[in-house]
């Protein structure tokens, strides 16, 4: 099946853990019951739930889901932005035999009908009175759904269809008090094997599918990830990706059940380096976009000095590129290198790292889509090591990690242990392990087609070095010919692209056409694009980012055309919850843009 294969990583020996959700969190509950465990915000404090607080609140809510009638298997949904809500009543879910329907919170109401109709849920967990009227509208056309739970606002005027939060809890307490021990004997019959999760995958083509996530899935990759890279109870944790999708669900919320560690929620994307800011957090996880924001502001203001200050800071991005030099070659820097670099973090770095919060960071981890080289060197410049990993929602987000101290700039690293990786005589990426999902919720052609013999087919075309260290080329489906037959693939010329200050998004063009074009949006917290796209210093700053992609490329896969739009593109729209582009759409949206460009002629 495949024409090479990345022979497993051993694993380690068993660390005795759990291999369900409700056995772990009941064993690192019972050992920290006074520790902090869930913070949330109210004004400038923040405020901690502890172990047992968070354990109380866990069973009173999973009792109000039996209390409901709710047999094993049944699913239950929650749609609510990053908040200790959100967790407990995941972990609800489970104590109680059922299964979670994770909902972004940016999803239209037709989609969330779609999502809460094919997965036949019983009840719903609601933020905010705003998404209820959504739920409301509906209500005629989800005759399955029972019951609606509102964490924020009173719900008491719904006539007993909502109930409040404070009103579950209540009803939990009741049935408990009446059923004593029913709840702890519906999680001690869950078995590693049962789904804990559906995941419905973001959808950039066609209607989204239902992956089938296992409690074993769920507790293996956590306890895997733990041996890429540490973790521990001393750990602080910004939780602030949607913990709809699996990378957030395993870096912030299973991890901590593994380890004990502290999570602080920050529900909204722009409060994000605020919330870092304040809680200083020793492991973080981003997307790309986070990471261009906050290299192209570090460049920003690096750029505005002036004098000697602006000597130093030559000096000390050379000590830096040094010291990645030698990180790159796998060899120690030198004497000189290593005083000039401790130098230049007394000078220089250090007080970068506290300014954004990152001056006690152990661990930073970057996923979802790709990331520019070239970031990665500058940020290893300033003494923060971003590990690139790589995954799916069918692989519990990560099939692959860059190791601390042993990192690939431009790989995603090795595989998890017990993990394997093959490449398809096509160049498809291949998937083998305790992490590969169970396969699809009511489609067995899907399932039948991805999963073949244990093993995943991604969709995702890459290649192994040497060592085994994954690089991704570019996704299967988003290669595209040129009517001329020049095969190209978008991703790399993309991620370029973005990595270029002034750059919000770029998508690449050029299926059945003549040449290869692009639309482009604008980071407009960048100095330079400011003004807009009527400002002629964005057109230079757009052309030299093409001209220096273009500089890699083959004549016929160069970008001959391109068009600034006059808007970010926006989470739930042309993006995913992830910050994937979906291409679909933003062919349909721009089609009149797309189609100017083809019209005019192309440019030398």
């Amino acid at each position: 099946m495949s024409s090479a294969v990345r022979a497993p990583e051993p694993a380690a020996e068993s660390t005795g853990r759990p291999e369900t959700v409700p056995a772990l969190f009941q064993r690192t509950a019972a050992e920290r019951p006074d520790a902090p465990a869930l913070f949330f915000k109210v004004g400038q404090r923040w405020v901690p739930i502890n172990w047992a607080e968070y354990a109380r609140a866990v069973s009173r809510l999973g009792n109000a889901l039996v209390a409901e009638g709710l047999r094993p298997q049944d699913r239950v949904a929650v749609w609510s932005a990053n908040r200790p809500e959100w967790q407990i009543t995941d972990l609800a879910i489970l104590h109680a035999g059922l299964v979670t329907v994770a909902i972004y919170q940016t999803l239209a109401p037709d989609q969330v009908k779609y999502l809460l109709s094919h997965s036949e849920s019983k009840v719903l967990v609601v933020e905010d009175r705003k998404l209820l009227d959504q739920v409301l509208a509906l209500r005629g056309e989800l005759p399955l759904l029972q019951r609606v739970i509102l964490v924020d606002g009173d719900a008491s005027e719904l006539e007993g269809w909502a109930i409040s939060w404070d009103q579950a809890l209540r009803r939990g307490d009741d049935f408990g008090r009446s059923r004593p021990g029913l709840l702890v004997s519906r999680w001690q019959a869950v078995e590693p094997d049962d789904t804990a999760s559906l995941i419905y995958t973001s959808g950039t083509t066609g209607v989204p599918k239902a992956a089938i996530l296992t409690h074993r899935n769920l507790t293996w990759t956590a306890s895997a990830t733990l041996q890429c890279f540490r973790g521990d109870a001393s750990d602080r944790v910004v939780s602030y990706l949607p913990l709809a999708h699996i990378l957030e669900r395993v870096v912030s919320h299973l991890r901590q059940l593994c380890t004990g560690c502290q999570v602080y929620f920050c529900p909204t994307v722009d409060k994000v380096m605020e919330a870092v800011h304040d809680v200083h957090p020793t492991y973080f996880t981003s997307v790309p976009r986070l990471w261009e924001k906050i290299y192209a502001g570090i460049r920003d203001k690096m750029d505005r000095v002036r004098g000697p200050r602006r000597m130093i800071r030559d000096w000390a991005l050379l000590a830096g590129a040094m010291r990645t030099a030698a990180y790159e070659k796998g060899k120690p820097a030198s004497p000189l290198v290593r005083w000039q670099w401790s130098l230049a973090d007394r000078l220089v770095f250090r007080k970068i790292r506290e300014t954004l919060g990152f001056d006690k960071i152990q661990i930073c981890v970057s996923g979802s889509a790709a990331v520019s080289p070239d970031m990665l060197r500058f940020f290893y410049g300033l003494g923060i090591e971003i590990l690139e990993g790589y995954g799916l929602t069918e692989t519990t987000a990560p099939a692959t990690f860059n190791r601390p101290g042993k990192a690939r700039f431009g790989t995603v690293g090795l595989p998890l242990p017990g993990v394997e990786i093959g490449i398809a005589d096509d160049g498809e990426i291949l998937v083998k392990g305790g992490n590969v999902f169970a396969g699809y919720y009511k489609d067995p052609r899907a399932t039948h087609e991805d999963l073949v013999d244990g093993w995943l087919k991604t969709g995702d075309i890459g290649e192994l070095d040497k060592d085994g260290y994954l690089k991704i080329t570019d996704r299967k489906k988003d290669l595209f010919k040129t009517s001329g037959g020049k095969y190209v693939a978008p991703g790399a010329m993309e991620t370029q692209l973005r990595s270029h200050r002034g750059i919000g998004q770029a998508v690449v063009l050029g299926d059945g056409r003549p040449f290869v074009a692009a639309l482009i949006t604008l980071d407009r917290d960048a100095r330079e694009t400011r003004g807009g796209i009527a400002d002629p210093g964005a057109s230079r700053l757009v052309e030299q980012a093409i001209a220096d992609v273009n500089r890699g490329l083959s004549h016929p896969e160069q970008i001959k055309k391109w068009k600034i739009l006059d808007a970010d593109f926006v989470v739930g729209d042309e993006l995913t919850p992830s910050m994937k582009v979906k291409r679909k759409r933003i062919a349909e949206k721009y089609r009149a843009e797309i189609e100017s460009l083809y019209a005019e002629k192309k440019t030398a």
